[in-house]
Formats: structure tokens, C-alpha cells, sequence
């Protein structure tokens, strides 16, 4: 099991901040599958300005957001791994959005195996997590793959 470090990605530009932090464990799969585990323990909103922690339930759509920045991740590498995300923090809808998580946990995947995309992808990928905010702004699923936004909804 990989060391529990936080990851954290920040970035501000044209006046618009982007921020989460990301604590993985990644281990090679032994059953070559991919396998992601969720662990979220967190409070979510306890106050304005706080930062915020996902909790078992709630943050759907970060939740989701860390599985399709995983399910990116995986196609970027030749071996299978088990992760376990065990915590997503962040502050929703001032700096933190379901992009953003989802960037963040590629970082974060990426620096637990050694792995590094190369500059002309990062560059890409953070045009499409910066346009996230675009005004007015809707809490979107991302879809790194093909680099567009799907809506969030919340199924009854």
C-alpha cells in the first residue's frame, strides 16, 4: 500500500481559483482489473470558508467526478491498479467543482505510480478543468476522455 499523502492542486487564473486536495492509496491489481474502493468519512459543509471533506453520504457529483478522473487515468497506463480514495476535500462552488475534483485525482493517481503525461495533455486538460466555471456556472460531470461536460443530476 502507497503512503497516505495528501495531494493538493491549486491554480488561479483569469481571476477564477481552482483548489482540492486528494488523500489515495494505490497498489498494483493482481486480478488485472481496475478496481476503486470510496472510504469518504468526511463532515461535508460545517462552515462558510471552511474547507470541506466528502462524507459517506452526499458530494455526489465529486464522488463521480474522482471515478471518471480515475477511469481517464487508467487509459494513460499498461497495468491495472486497486484505489482506494480516501478522502476529497475542497470548497464547493467557490473553488472546488466536479472538474476540479476529478483533475486533482488524476494528479494524484499519477504522482503514486511515477507516472507524468506529458506537458501538451496537462495543457489541455487544464483549459478544459478552468472552463468548468464558465458563467453561468452549473455543477457539471466531466468527461476527460472526450474533454466535454455532462449534466449532474440527481436521480430519484
Amino acid at each position: 500500500m502507497t503512503e497516505l499523502n495528501a495531494y493538493r492542486w491549486v491554480k488561479y487564473q483569469n481571476g477564477v481559483g481552482a483548489f482540492a486536495i486528494v488523500t489515495l492509496s494505490v497498489e498494483p491489481n493482481q486480478n488485472n482489473v481496475n478496481e476503486i474502493r470510496d472510504h469518504y468519512s468526511g463532515n461535508g459543509f460545517t462552515r462558510q470558508g471552511d474547507i470541506e471533506e466528502v462524507p459517506k453520504n452526499g458530494y455526489e457529483s465529486w464522488k463521480i467526478a474522482s471515478r471518471k478522473g480515475l477511469e481517464f487515468a487508467f487509459t494513460c497506463v499498461d497495468k491495472f491498479w486497486t484505489v482506494d480514495i480516501i478522502k476529497i476535500e475542497g470548497r464547493a462552488f467557490t473553488d472546488t467543482n466536479p472538474t476540479v475534483v476529478g483533475y486533482t485525482v488524476i494528479h494524484a493517481f499519477f504522482e503514486k505510480i511515477n507516472f507524468q503525461l506529458d506537458q501538451e495533455k496537462i495543457n489541455s486538460l487544464e483549459e478544459f478543468v478552468m472552463r468548468s466555471w464558465t458563467k453561468p456556472y452549473q455543477e457539471m460531470i466531466p468527461d476527460f476522455l472526450n474533454m466535454k461536460f455532462e449534466k449532474y443530476s440527481i436521480e430519484k
